[in-house]
Order: C-alpha cells, then sequence, then structure tokens
C-alpha cells in the first residue's frame, strides 16, 4: 500500500481522502456494501472488493475532450469506487476543492506523471498493485477512454487477468490480417493479485538459448564467438540480468529506454508466470476497441465494445454518434 504519509489526508469535510465514497459511509455505521463485496462475519478477514476504477491524472484543468471521457466514466460506472492517481501536489489541488469528490485519491511520485515513458514504468511497479490490494481487480481509464456499458462485473466474472482492446500486426493500424494481440492498456481490466505474481517472478525472463548468441561480439574469431555465448547462456541460465527485477532495475536507472508497459504484460508476462490468463483478441474485441474501430466493430457483430481507447485520435468520426456531450438533466 501507499504509505500514509503520502496519502493526500483531509478534504474540506475532514474525511479521508484516500478512502472511496462509499466505504466512507460504510464507515459511518451505513448498512449499503460496495459492488461486487460479499458479507463477511463479524471478527472475520475483510473480503476483497471486486473492482475499482483507476484514472491516472497528468494536468488540470482537463481538456474538452478529457471532459467527455470523465462524463462517460461518471455516467456508467458511477457506482464503482473510483480512484485518481497523480503526483501529490496535483492531487492536493484535488482535494482542496470539490469537483472530483466523488473519487478517493492515490498519490505516487511526480516521475511517474512527467512522460508517457515515466507513466508506462509505473504500471510495471509492486507499488502500484499494492496500493488497490483491497480489490481483485482493477480498471485502467485513462481520460481518452470511453464507456458504454455499465457491466464492468460481468468482465471481471470472466476471470481474466488482463484484457485491453486488441493490437494489430507489428502495432500498426491496419486490420487486414486481423486482430493480433491483446493488448492496449489505456482501458484494461488487470487482476492485482496476478500482476503482482508476474512483478515478483522469480522465472527467467528470457530462454538463454535464444539470449546467448545474441551479441555482435567477436563475429571474426568463431572460437572466441563460441565460447562467449556459451558463457552467456551459462550466466543468463542462473538468473544473471534475466529476471524481471533486473529488467524493472535497468527501466528505472535509465529513463531514456523506450518502454510501453502493455507490451510488457502481453508479450512478457506468461513467460514470467505460465497460468497468467490473457483474454484472446477475438474476445478483447467484445471488451474494447482501439485501433480501426470500423473494423472492430464489424468484427464484433456490429455491436459497441464495453469502452474504447484514443476515441478522439483513431476514426472520431465514428465515435461522434456515440458520446456524452453534455450532462443529462437527471444527473
Amino acid at each position: 500500500m501507499v504509505p500514509r504519509s503520502n496519502v493526500v489526508e483531509a478534504s474540506a469535510t475532514g474525511e479521508d481522502r484516500d478512502v472511496p465514497p462509499r466505504v466512507r459511509e460504510d464507515r459511518r455505521g451505513g448498512q449499503s456494501m460496495a459492488k461486487g463485496e460479499s458479507p463477511v462475519a463479524p471478527g472475520s478477514a475483510q473480503p476483497k472488493r471486486l473492482v475499482a476504477i483507476v484514472t491516472p491524472l497528468h494536468r488540470l484543468p482537463l481538456a474538452e475532450d478529457e471532459q467527455v471521457s470523465m462524463r462517460h466514466l461518471r455516467e456508467y460506472l458511477g457506482q464503482f469506487d473510483r480512484f485518481l492517481v497523480g503526483p501529490e501536489g496535483l492531487l492536493r489541488s484535488v482535494s482542496e476543492g470539490g469537483e472530483y469528490s466523488d473519487f478517493a485519491l492515490r498519490p505516487f511520485p511526480e516521475r511517474f506523471f512527467e512522460s508517457v515513458q515515466g507513466y508506462s514504468r509505473l504500471l510495471v511497479t509492486q507499488e502500484f498493485y499494492r496500493a488497490f490490494a483491497a480489490y481483485e481487480y482493477i480498471l485502467i481509464y485513462q481520460l481518452d477512454c470511453l464507456v458504454f456499458s455499465k457491466d464492468l462485473e460481468e468482465w471481471c466474472h470472466q476471470e481474466w487477468d488482463y484484457v485491453g482492446a486488441p493490437l494489430f500486426k507489428d502495432y500498426g493500424d491496419d486490420p487486414a490480417a486481423g486482430p493480433w494481440v491483446v493488448g492496449n492498456g489505456g482501458l484494461s481490466l488487470r487482476r492485482v493479485a496476478s500482476a503482482l505474481g508476474v512483478l515478483t517472478s522469480v522465472r527467467l525472463l528470457d530462454d538463454p538459448k535464444e539470449r546467448g548468441p545474441k551479441t555482435e561480439r567477436f563475429r571474426s574469431a568463431p572460437l572466441l564467438r563460441r565460447v562467449l555465448v556459451a558463457l552467456r547462456t551459462f550466466l543468463f541460465q542462473r538468473g544473471f540480468h534475466n529476471t524481471v527485477g533486473w529488467y524493472l532495475g535497468e527501466l528505472e536507472k535509465h529513463p531514456d529506454i523506450y518502454f510501453q508497459e502493455d507490451l510488457f504484460w502481453a508479450f512478457r508476462a506468461r513467460r514470467l508466470a505460465p497460468e497468467f490468463n490473457i483474454a484472446s483478441p477475438e474476445q478483447a474485441l467484445g471488451f474494447s476497441f482501439e485501433m480501426a474501430p470500423r473494423y472492430c466493430y464489424q468484427a464484433n457483430a456490429s455491436r459497441l465494445p464495453f469502452g474504447c481507447h484514443a476515441w478522439a485520435k483513431y476514426d472520431r468520426e465514428f465515435w461522434e454518434p456515440y458520446l456524452l456531450k453534455r450532462v443529462r438533466p437527471d444527473k
């Protein structure tokens, strides 16, 4: 969990802002129960709540398109626990205002919000997932996403460890070959315990027999090269520079290394935890679209997905008819 000293503490009413509003209500003696929570006998261990929605916040005020994304979140998923994550200074200003009083706050170091690369690194830290250890799942909802359904619990009950919009071949936007791999992290559902299982794995990151020969040294000296490859393979087999701990440590030490966290989950996670359950590209189409939404819509039997990512970037015209342009009168 985030250390208590690093949590934005009090709102204007004196309540802890790091606790979801409905949980605060339960603490005051209300009988309501969080969505997806099971009853528990007095004195027994608290059950995990089913799911929380986690929205990264980089700046205020929100841009117009970000306000549309926020409107969809509140309209369709307002009944779930929701968190804003961001640098402590920004979240302190949020705490002092009332516009986001329906969110709890989780601050993390500012370096994680200075660039896309920094944010990607946040989503492969144990600290991030431990901050939501009270939940079985988290839904990452960036403010370039939309949702069109309240059926978040149904997606949790699919019991995948990770699902996001399917990507196309070589990360391109050409759907000719069909969906390739899952998937995009901007709108993604993740099982917290499984993510931590990957990040604490002691399994080898890469196959030593494949990685050992990947060196340009001694190309013109075959004997020396064979010795070097054998030594590299031996060391990698014993975990030298070949564990997730080493890999993530290198990312932390070298912020200039290009890194996409969703590709880590798509391609690395199963190597580190073979039981890590990722939805198939075909299954993921029902959850989210990103690139080529018209193709995805047809491939999804002409049905909208649960949500989408980067709606304003990839074929905004397709999404325009579905946008909540203003708050509904009854809200």
